[in-house]
């Protein structure tokens, strides 16, 4: 998932009760699964009508980047394979078909109504080699040396530790297994959502930062940290980091195109952060946000370019 299949955009200041510092690597599994649990109580009960909304950009989006280079990343007929925040389960179903009746296909995550989602059309695919777990990939009790691939499209980013994820996802693959991830590149990188954001920002004071669910779309970004944070979690061996450009759909129409960066992108985080003062300028934050979606309107919609990483990573 964006973000989610990700992913990926709306970071939401968490209610007093639920607010919670990132945690150290070094945190013992047990209480990552306690703190981790307010982070899966924010997508389930925030998020989540937001991504549905917008699942045809969120989704589409994710297929844009994944279109072009999943075939690279050598999955194979009979595979079993770990698709991690796997969100609606699109990516299941694509991977599905390629491994075939003989291989398999585990979509985990957090959210149950994306789920329900997966099974359903998991279910009118008539794809029994694919099913969806229920858990946080951190602390997710996963099969010992049972999968050849490990796969996340705009998966990683939102985990409270994605170097304790990929431990649990390294130690559930076999000797010779991979992981294969997409991830955002930074925001500068990213017109689709920074020059939004920059835009408000002009009307807007930027926000004193805070809780929020989870670390954000673009905190797999730099090359070098990436590298760190996989090697941390057993995969030193980096086969494919290479940069992947595609021009993304925010909005079929200019207004749909602005309800979605208000909603779901980081200029909305701005607004939401300057309480009345956003509410009192959302007219005029609309109209400038409009003017700037006409700047890339085509026939079918609003397209903006955006840029990812694709990573690919050995065990061993």
């Amino acid at each position: 998932m964006f973000l989610l299949s990700g992913t990926p955009y709306l970071r939401v200041k968490l209610p007093p009760q639920r607010r919670q510092t990132r945690t150290p690597m070094t945190m013992p599994d047990t209480t990552a699964a306690q703190t981790n649990q307010d982070f899966i109580a924010c997508w389930n009960e925030i998020l989540t009508p937001k991504w549905i909304r917008f699942r045809h950009l969120l989704s589409g989006n994710g297929q844009r980047h994944s279109d072009l280079v999943l075939a690279r990343f050598g999955v194979k007929p009979g595979d079993k394979v770990l698709d991690i925040g796997c969100g609606f389960g699109e990516t299941c179903l694509e991977i599905g078909r390629l491994v075939g009746p003989s291989g398999g296909v585990d979509g985990l995550d957090c959210t149950d109504a994306f789920l329900e989602i997966a099974n359903r059309e998991r279910d009118e695919a008539g794809l029994s080699q694919v099913r969806y777990l229920v858990g946080d990939a951190q602390v997710y009790p996963l099969p010992a040396a049972h999968y050849d691939v490990a796969f996340a499209r705009f998966g990683v980013m939102f985990f409270e530790s994605a170097v304790r994820a990929l431990r649990n996802t390294h130690r559930a693959l076999t000797p010779d297994g991979k992981v294969c991830l997409i991830v955002w590149r930074s925001m500068a990188d990213n017109p689709a959502w920074g020059e939004a954001k920059r835009a408000v920002l002009e009307l807007l004071p930027p926000p004193a930062g805070g809780a929020t669910c989870g670390p954000g779309p673009f905190s797999w970004a730099d090359e070098d940290t990436d590298r760190r944070m996989l090697a941390a979690a057993g995969f030193p061996n980096v086969e494919m980091f290479e940069r992947v450009d595609a021009d993304v759909c925010v909005g079929r129409t200019i207004d749909e195109a602005v309800d979605y960066q208000i909603l779901v992108g980081p200029s909305g985080e701005v607004v939401r952060e300057a309480g009345e003062e956003g509410k009192r300028r959302l007219p005029e934050i609309r109209e400038r946000l409009g003017a700037l979606m006409r700047r890339y309107l085509r026939d079918d919609g609003v397209y903006m370019p955006s840029s990812s990483w694709a990573i690919v990573a050995k065990k061993r």
